[in-house]
């Protein structure tokens, strides 16, 4: 499935539904069986929450929210935006809006009218205040109609602030990797030719970024290197799919989501020049989890009775071999979107 389907499905569900998405190209499917918890309103002011270290971005209804200092509150209001992402220091925050623009396309033939979508990378102080737009999907504005969209998926703020990766359909059935400026908004690099690639992630060094690869199939991970010399694929030994990677602050480690043979997701680690593997969770249905800026934390969103939430877990010693702590839950059961992993920064 496409990376613009997933998307197409998610904000549908938004408008229809009012909260949760089904699935996606890598997503869990979240169809429990039962009546569902009844979802609470969607939060139109500062929420209370528990205190967390540094800044989290996340989604709920089709909205980006931010959750620091004891609370959350929207930055967005319009109901179409996905993919937040942070800047190490938390002070820029970027994410994918969902635009359409009345247009034709030929077909058998044939000139027919056409809605047009595709997505802009949007700019934006995490406290609120006015967007930018650092990239446009639309590419060529055509008089005749005839538009050229792309449709650009997962923004990821290098550590030095300075480029972003996103991912790229242009039409021709392929989601590439690009790096591009972030002040000039002009393309830097183009990584892939003819992939299909999702979840960019930057490793703290900036030399590595790592991604989901659904190019032969099932999801893994890839390690693709800044300067375009290599692409490998991440050691992982446990059993399933492994998508949705997240460096540690320290590079050493990347959390990831596996899915289950069997089915259902948890939360993993993997340290990246071993391979050795620490399962986080294991209750099925936790994923799209990220490193606090400390390292000893993760975030992540979990399915508890049909109901999504943004959940924190004190790592503790879970890496060097002994058990995380509990899970803090963040939210209140409003719907957070489980399509689009959070973003943690400082």
């Amino acid at each position: 499935m496409r990376s613009r389907e997933i998307v197409f499905g998610a904000v549908a569900l938004a408008l229809l539904v009012g909260y949760g998405v089904l699935g996606a190209r890598a997503a869990p499917l979240l169809a429990p069986a039962g009546t569902l918890t009844p979802t609470p309103p969607r939060p139109s002011s500062a929420v209370p929450a528990p205190r967390v270290t540094g800044t989290i971005a996340f989604m709920l209804r089709g909205d980006v929210y931010i959750l620091r200092d004891g609370q959350y509150v929207g930055v967005t209001g319009e109901g179409r935006s996905v993919e937040p992402n942070l800047s190490t220091d938390g002070k820029t925050l970027l994410f994918a809006r969902v635009e359409q623009i009345d247009g034709k396309r030929e077909v058998d033939g044939q000139i027919t009218p056409a809605l047009l979508r595709y997505t802009d990378i949007v700019k934006k102080d995490p406290s609120g205040g006015p967007e930018t737009i650092v990239l446009t999907g639309l590419r060529v504005r055509s008089t005749a109609g005839f538009h050229i969209v792309a449709w650009q998926d997962g923004p990821a703020i290098s550590p030095d602030g300075r480029r972003v990766a996103v991912v790229t359909d242009a039409g021709d059935g392929a989601s590439d990797l690009e790096i591009y400026d972030l002040a000039t908004g002009k393309r830097q690099a183009l990584l892939s030719q003819g992939s299909n690639l999702a979840d960019p992630a930057w490793s703290p060094d900036g030399k590595t970024i790592a991604v989901t690869s659904y190019t032969l199939g099932a999801p893994r991970i890839l390690l693709v290197s800044v300067d375009g010399t290599r692409a490998d694929p991440q050691k992982i030994t446990s059993e399933g799919e492994y998508y949705r990677p997240s460096f540690s602050p320290d590079g050493f480690w990347i959390a990831y989501t596996l899915r289950h043979p069997t089915g259902g997701n948890d939360i993993h680690a993997v340290e990246v020049k071993t391979g050795r593997d620490v399962a986080l969770t294991a209750d099925g249905k936790s994923w799209n989890a990220v490193f606090s800026p400390d390292g000893g934390s993760v975030a992540f969103l979990h399915d508890g009775g049909g109901v999504i939430d943004l959940y924190a877990m004190d790592l503790g010693s879970a890496l060097g071999g002994g058990s995380p702590k509990a899970p803090v839950k963040l939210t209140r059961g409003e719907g957070i979107d489980g399509e689009s992993r959070p973003s943690w920064g400082k």
